[in-house]
Parts: C-alpha cells; sequence; structure tokens
C-alpha cells in the first residue's frame, strides 16, 4: 500500500527529532517497519515517532559516551 499524504506529513515530522545525519534512512526505516502491517489509526505515526526517538537517543547514548 502506498503511504498516504497525511502519512508522508507525520513522517517529516517525526524526522526532525532524528539526528540530521541519519535523516536519509528515516524514511527507509518507517516503511521497514510498517511493511505487512494493517495500517489503523495512528499506526505510521506511532512507528515514525519510535523511530526518531530511538534513533534521538542511539545518538545521544554514542555522543556521551565517547
Amino acid at each position: 500500500m502506498p503511504i498516504q499524504l497525511t502519512d508522508s506529513c507525520v513522517s517529516l515530522q517525526a524526522a526532525q527529532m532524528a539526528p540530521p545525519d541519519l535523516r536519509d534512512v528515516f524514511p527507509e526505516r518507517v516503511a521497514a517497519k510498517r511493511r505487512g502491517k494493517d495500517l489503523g489509526d495512528g499506526l505510521v505515526r506511532r512507528i515514525a515517532y519510535d523511530i526518531a526517538r530511538a534513533m534521538a537517543w542511539d545518538a545521544w547514548r554514542t555522543a556521551a559516551a565517547g
């Protein structure tokens, strides 16, 4: 199923949370996570924000470690 315009807007908003150097892989990670799932209310939003938070957290931990 193609991504819808509203899904794209949500994903773009969530991508702003991701570290700038990882934003190019963000859409690929969202697409991979939603593949094969029934698209219900808020699924793309939850996936997008979960991935963005994880990417930001990983970048923060990496920076803090060294």
